[in-house]
């Protein structure tokens, strides 16, 4: 199988995932590909491959953005940490074109906010993606609340999610524990994504509420002062694995999640009550207007 991570700092992550399919079945064989921006963090994640054992030539540099270095691969596995309210402006262009490309690009889907790339890099896994009848894939990526609810109906952020909903590759949200990363204290989620569900989680979403789920480290680490333990790493898994509701675990149908925003007008009125009317029709008070979702 292969793995890509697209934002992936010294490579802990990729690591992490060798490890743990290797404890699941010692004959598995996971090659990693990834790309990172920040020089630094570039030349461990090389060192890190190449002490592994591993093909060092998978690990690119750059700006995964604007210069996308594995254009045309797909992978089994994708996953990833972007940076949260990372501003794409110097990518703009880049950004925009390849926005019209439509579905021969990565951000056909719609664009972010330009102060929050994070669903960008999403939209990037998306399109990493192998094929269902190539096998398909399952992606793993971590966000802060943003890309859950930010953009009214018809914005950029929600036309991602839409595509997202409507295609039916979303499988369950983990609502994480705070202060678990040492750079943010601010809520996390990880979307598990896939284009092989099987049929139980067909049209389905699943919403895992594993925020109580950490234990107190006894010194803090910048701003993680908390831990996941291993029973309740093993507990989430579990859930996930089971879909069946219970008092941390919910699902709905993909239609849950769909709405659209409706303008309401209301008519400018002559002093004796009576609406204004320009061609035969009212005309509307904008002080009145409001929003129906």
């Amino acid at each position: 199988k292969t793995a890509y991570e697209m934002a992936m700092g010294t490579s802990q992550m990729l690591g992490c995932l060798t490890e743990r399919a290797k404890d699941i079945n010692e004959k598995s064989d996971i090659t990693c590909f990834g790309q990172e921006f920040n020089p630094e963090t570039y030349a461990i994640a090389k060192a890190d491959m190449l002490i592994k054992g591993n093909d060092a030539d998978n690990i690119k540099s750059g700006n995964t953005l604007s210069d996308d270095k594995f254009k045309n691969e797909k992978f089994d596995y994708i996953l990833s940490n972007p940076p949260f309210g990372r501003e794409w402006k110097n990518d703009k262009k880049a950004v925009e074109d390849e926005a019209k490309l439509g579905a021969g690009g990565r951000f056909g889907y719609g664009l972010p906010a330009v102060g929050d790339g994070q669903m960008l890099f999403l939209q990037t896994a998306i399109a990493r993606m192998k094929e269902p009848s190539q096998g398909g894939s399952k992606i793993a990526i971590i966000h802060n609340g943003s890309p859950l609810f930010t953009g009214d109906a018809g914005s950029g952020p929600s036309e991602i999610r839409r595509y997202i909903l409507e295609h039916d590759l979303l499988e369950a949200i983990i609502a994480l524990p705070n202060d678990i990363f040492y750079n943010t204290g601010i809520a996390t989620y990880i979307w598990v994504l896939s284009n092989k569900k099987e049929q139980r989680r067909k049209g389905k979403v699943q919403l895992i509420n594993a925020n109580e789920m950490y234990e107190k480290r006894r010194k803090s680490l910048g701003n993680k002062r908390n831990d996941i333990p291993k029973h309740y790493i093993d507990e989430i898994t579990q859930i996930y694995a089971d879909f069946t509701q219970n008092e941390v675990s919910k699902i709905f149908d993909n239609e849950d999640f769909g709405y659209s925003k409706i303008v309401v007008e209301r008519p400018q009125k002559d002093e004796n009550g009576n609406p204004i009317l320009k061609s035969n029709k009212p005309v509307a008070d904008t002080n009145l207007r409001d929003t129906e979702n």
